[in-house]
Order: structure tokens, then sequence, then C-alpha cells
């Protein structure tokens, strides 16, 4: 009973459904309030002297409801990504390319040591994360990873740890990420990505200090399994069944190559053409096609391995659409103006260094309510800008508290859908997260502290 007990998890949908709830019934008691918004540069930006009264939208019952359909429709683009990138990668599964993959990294690990290779892995979607600005996009992937972390003789915890927070922790300080620094650069009429070397500074940092954590993880329970803080969980269902007949033969190594090109194209067609999640998945649905031609596999076949890689992903891709509906009840409630409001007023009478590290502190809160990096920066950092012009601070030292206050805490709030949806393909009750988590929690604020100390003492500029 006791080990039943320590397995079970909190259901991610019970939980973004309670914040659903609290937020309608807070919609009631707010004091009702909301800044003027213009549009600057195709950027809807707050007027931060605007703030006056407006009349109490609540949301009504039928409303807290329609916040699920709504939160779908919104984050329908990303979620049918997810779906077709889990029907490709399904084709790479029962092709046995994935399988040939992984036998080939599980033999070079008699030559090559285990911890390098989760090593390699985990740099991997650091660079993923912190320069190509990817979080949700790698899930389909984290099961493979999880897969082979277990196979390897560690947890499922190594192979989430190594892949979705290696990923969501890049993300958090990534030097040009579109969605935090590119939003808030435009907001604060700055030069796009300006100031991006303290910020590579900052992302080695992190980045070694989580390789550092995790290995360190890794090496004890492979040593000591009855350490693994998921020790009581049962995790045969993640192994991917794999034969140990297969090989990497041309064929399977042109598929990978074919995998590795749906990458890289995709990844130029974002950094420079301007795509979105349509073209993504359209590339990625290419590449599948092509390596099911390759394997021989007929239509029907390629039809029905879609379809069923699609259902193994509807789950993860569903949290997106029901943690896009807490935003949805927010903004339809009026609470997100009030909220941003209340927080901010308190900064203005601190020293410089002060109320930097209170705008830190404002937006790791203010992310738990509004998980958007580019949502939360549009209403944030209009409030932050002119509250940094007043006190002598730079816009651009502004810009990395509100990264900072935003991006870190991805890997604590339990509304972050992204999370959670890692969370729930490795098993690991969030109550487990935390305790693997919370000490490099705080690690990383220190190391924060002391670099918004130093953007402040150097004048981090351009200005």
């Amino acid at each position: 009973m006791k080990e039943k007990k320590e397995g079970k998890s909190l259901n991610p949908f019970l939980i973004l459904a309670t914040i659903i709830v609290l937020c309608t019934i807070a919609s009631y008691f707010v004091i009702p309030g909301a800044y003027d918004r213009e549009t600057v540069n195709n950027v809807t930006v707050v007027v931060a002297d605007s703030y006056h009264a407006v009349d109490r939208t609540p949301v009504s019952f039928l409303d807290m409801f329609r916040s699920i359909p709504n939160g779908l429709v919104a984050s329908g683009a990303l979620m049918f990504c997810v779906m077709i990138i889990g029907g490709v990668v399904e084709i790479y599964n029962r092709t046995g390319v994935i399988g040939a993959a992984v036998n080939s990294v599980l033999k070079s690990s008699s030559k090559v040591s285990s911890q390098v290779i989760l090593a390699i892995i985990m740099v991997l979607f650091f660079i993923i994360g912190g320069i190509l600005g990817w979080s949700e996009h790698i899930i389909p992937f984290v099961p493979i990873i999880i897969s082979l972390a277990i196979s390897l003789g560690y947890d499922s915890l190594v192979g989430m740890a190594i892949s979705g927070f290696a990923c969501l922790i890049a993300f958090a300080v990534g030097p040009f990420n579109v969605y935090t620094v590119g939003t808030s650069d435009t907001i604060a009429e700055l030069p796009m990505f300006s100031g991006w070397e303290l910020r590579l500074v900052v992302l080695v940092v992190i980045c070694l200090l989580s390789l550092f954590w995790v290995l360190r993880y890794a090496k004890k329970i492979k040593a000591d399994p009855s350490r693994s803080l998921v020790k009581n969980i049962d995790h045969s269902s993640l192994l991917i069944p794999t034969d140990s007949a297969m090989v990497l033969d041309p064929i399977k190594m042109v598929s990978l190559v074919v995998m590795i090109v749906s990458f890289a194209v995709t990844i130029y067609g974002m950094l420079t053409l301007g795509w979105s999640y349509a073209e993504m998945g359209a590339i990625f649905l290419i590449g599948g096609i092509v390596v099911a031609i390759l394997n021989r596999v007929s239509p029907e076949d390629v039809v029905n391995m879609l379809i069923d890689g699609a259902k193994g992903a509807f789950s993860g891709a569903l949290i997106i659409g029901v943690a896009r509906a807490v935003q949805w009840t927010m903004t339809t409630g009026g609470l997100i103006d009030p909220l941003v409001h209340g927080l901010s007023s308190i900064l203005g009478n601190a020293s410089s260094y002060v109320t930097v590290v209170g705008m830190f502190i404002v937006n790791f809160f203010v992310n738990a309510l509004i998980p958007s990096g580019s949502g939360q920066a549009t209403a944030v950092m209009p409030i932050m800008v002119p509250l940094a012009d007043m006190l002598h601070i730079t816009r651009q030292t502004a810009v990395l508290a509100f990264q900072f206050g935003d991006g870190i805490s991805n890997t604590f709030w339990f509304t972050n859908g992204t999370l959670l949806i890692y969370l729930g393909l490795a098993k690991v009750p969030l109550k487990t997260w935390y305790k693997f988590i919370l000490p490099l929690q705080g690690i990383f604020v220190i190391v924060q502290m002391i670099f918004l100390f130093l953007a402040c003492s150097m004048n981090y500029g351009p200005f």
C-alpha cells in the first residue's frame, strides 16, 4: 500500500481544471481595472500610466467550461503539430529505425561510458532549447530518450532530465529566445537580441550546473538502484521494444539522415523563413513518408502508424490546450491587468538593485499564472520598462530580470503544461520532481541574483 501511495501522482488535467475554477471564482472578487493598449511595430503593448477602473467581467458558469474548447482552439496549431510528429515518430519506431539506433548506442556504451552518452544527449538538448528556443517541440522524442536511459541502467527521471528538463532550462536563459527576449527587446525598443554575450555566459553556467546535478544523480542510482527517487514506480511500459538483431543497415542509416535533415530544414525555415507549426508538421510528415517508402511500408500501414502515433501523443497535446484555457479564463475574467498593476506598484520606491530583484520575483510568480513567455512579456514589460527608466536601471537589465523570472521557474510551476507533459511521459510524480529539483532551484536563484547584480553594476546595455 505504501509503494502504491508513493507512486501516485496528481493528474495534470485536474490541476489545470482546479486553477480554472479558482480563476473563475476570483473574477467575482478582484477589483477590476485595465491598461490601455496600443500597437507598436505589430506588437500590442500596454500604456504604462493608463491603468483605470473598468466594469467587472466575471467568468460565468458557462464560460468556465467554454475555456476548455477555446483553449484547445487557440492551441490547435501546436497540438496538431505534436500529434503529427507523434505519428511520424511511430513510423520510425515500427520500421526499426529507432530500435536500431538505440541498439547502436547501447553497444557503444561498452566502449564509451554511459555517463558520456548521457552528457552528449543532454548537451544536444541544451543546444535545442537554448539556441533554437524549442520546448514543447521535442515532446515526441522524450519517450525515446527515457527508454534509452532505462536501457542504460538508469531510471525514467534521468531520461526526462537529459531531454525535457535540459530543453526547458536552456530555453529559460537562451540568448536568442524569440519568444521571451525577442518580444521583450521589441517592447523595450532595444536592438533585437542585444546583450546576448552576457546571456550566453548565463546559459553556459546554468547548463553546466544542470549537467553536474543530473549526472551526479545518475551515477548514484546506477551504482545503487534503491536510491532512485522513482524506484517504487513500474516503468516497464516506458521501454520501447527493441530487437537485439536490429542493426543500422544502409537503409536505416539513410532513414536517420532523413530525420536529421527534417530537423535541419525545420530549424532553417523557422529561423529564416518565418515558418510556424504548420510548416514544421509538414516537413516531418514528408520525412516520415520518405522513411516509410525506404523501408517498403505499404500505404495502408503508413496511415495506421500515423494514427496510432497521433493517439499516443494526444494526451500530451491535450494538456497544452487545457493549459491555454487558464490564460483564456484570466483574460476573460479581467484578472491579468489588476494582477500586474498590483505587483508592479510595490516596486516603485526601492533602490535600483532591490527593484531589479523585485522584477525578478514578480515575474517568477506571474509566470505561474501566465505560462506563455511572449504573453507574459507583452503584459509585464511595458510596466517594467518605464519603472527601469525612472530608477536609472538599463532596459537591458529589466529584460534580463524578466527573462530570469519567466524562464527558470518553468521547471518549477505545475501550471506549466510542458513540464507536466514531460513528467507524465516519465511517470514522475510532481512531489518527486520537487524533491529532485528544489535544491538545484535554490542554486539557480543564487546564480541569477549574482548575474543581476553584475548587470546593475556594469550598466548592462546598450541602454
